[in-house]
């Protein structure tokens, strides 16, 4: 009777303490705390706490576990924060405005919740612990902080279950050691067995024996192991971390993307590899593989071959209207008696020269007029 009075009030504590609790077991069965009634009844047998105890059969509550409630509750943080609000929020209307207590005095300083607990549904000056993930076999002891009772201690996934001689996660007690199932292999503090993944998960955790869950920002390889995650991927590269692309050498990142380099350049072309100067269709590269030129199937004379089959013709020609790949010297003033041979100069024909007595004169005479 004194061991079941004894369960009742550490249950009753752990309410005042935590609203996140698991609950006691005693006796091989499981306590729960009822809001709507008021009293304490026990749980589901089907609850995966309760199946859990079940498992391990607690014949009775050791002191251990009394001083351990008792000493954390001791030390947990009261979870109460200081609020300033306008003092005329506090009053009734038409009521005199006092002066507030707050940093200046149309404010008064109110206490509240902090960020992460809640208010006690049976004290209402006291403020628990708010954990997101039940408590199992723990106590809720901050926001997100469970602290394991005795004879239990965190496995990697942050879960209260029990050691040694109690129980064994994922193995069996044997001579107050843990012996692992296959597939597990004791942690490093030899209280609990872990599943085993070959090759290492990485950047993950191993749920099971050789299953990886990967971290975000990380996925699973064909060989098991959580590597780095590139949405636009990483071609010509390496993937080191989320969203993070290495380029090999010769490549630059642009864009997200691994682009190749032309250390010389690559004038009216693609570089299309380090290096590597590639022409659109209708250009050619030319001899130093930096720059495209466009392509004429005839050579253009007097001129530069601007696109595909077009001559522009270089200063003092013009296109030849037969002819398109060729440019023909311009004379301002007509050759009479002679040829256009050079831009604004006349070659006078047989028997005609040019007339010396105006200087610069490109008028081809006949050649007895200086007989």
């Amino acid at each position: 009777m004194k061991l079941f009075i004894f369960v009742v009030l550490l249950a009753h504590y752990c309410l005042a303490n935590n609203s996140n609790s698991a609950g006691v077991a005693h006796n091989g069965e499981f306590y729960e705390y009822d809001t709507t009634r008021n009293g304490w009844y026990i749980g589901s047998p089907t609850s995966p706490i309760m199946v859990n105890l079940r498992q391990h059969r607690y014949h009775g509550i050791p002191d251990r576990y009394y001083d351990f409630a008792n000493r954390t509750f001791a030390r947990q943080p009261s979870g109460v924060c200081t609020k300033e609000i306008p003092t005329t929020s506090l009053l009734e209307p038409g009521q005199s405005i006092p002066r507030g207590n707050g940093s200046n005095p149309t404010l008064s300083r109110i206490q509240v919740c902090c960020q992460g607990y809640q208010r006690d549904a049976h004290i209402v000056r006291k403020c628990n612990p708010i954990c997101q993930t039940e408590c199992i076999n723990g106590i809720c002891y901050s926001p997100n902080e469970c602290i394991c009772f005795p004879d239990h201690v965190k496995n990697l996934a942050g879960f209260c279950v029990p050691t040694c001689p109690i129980g064994c996660d994922n193995g069996d007690c044997r001579e107050n050691t843990c012996v692992c199932k296959p597939g597990f292999a004791l942690d490093k503090t030899g209280k609990f067995c872990a599943p085993v993944c070959n090759p290492p998960c990485g950047k993950g955790n191993c749920t099971a024996p050789n299953t990886c869950s990967c971290n975000r920002g990380y996925e699973l390889k064909e060989n098991g192991a959580c590597v780095p995650k590139c949405t636009d991927g990483c071609d010509y590269g390496e993937c080191v971390a989320p969203e993070k692309c290495a380029c090999r050498p010769g490549y630059i990142l642009q864009n997200s993307i691994c682009s190749p380099v032309c250390e010389k350049g690559c004038i009216n072309g693609i570089c299309t590899a380090p290096n590597q100067c590639s022409c659109r269709e209708g250009s050619t590269v030319d001899r130093t593989g930096t720059k495209c030129d466009p392509k004429c199937d005839h050579p253009c004379i007097n001129g530069q071959c601007i696109r595909r089959n077009e001559c522009e013709c270089n200063r003092g020609y013009m296109p030849d209207p037969n002819e398109p790949s060729r440019c023909n010297p311009h004379c301002p003033e007509p050759c009479v008696n002679g040829v256009c041979s050079s831009p604004g100069l006349c070659l006078c024909n047989v028997g005609f020269v040019k007339d010396r007595s105006v200087k610069g004169s490109q008028i081809c005479i006949p050649l007895v007029s200086y007989l």
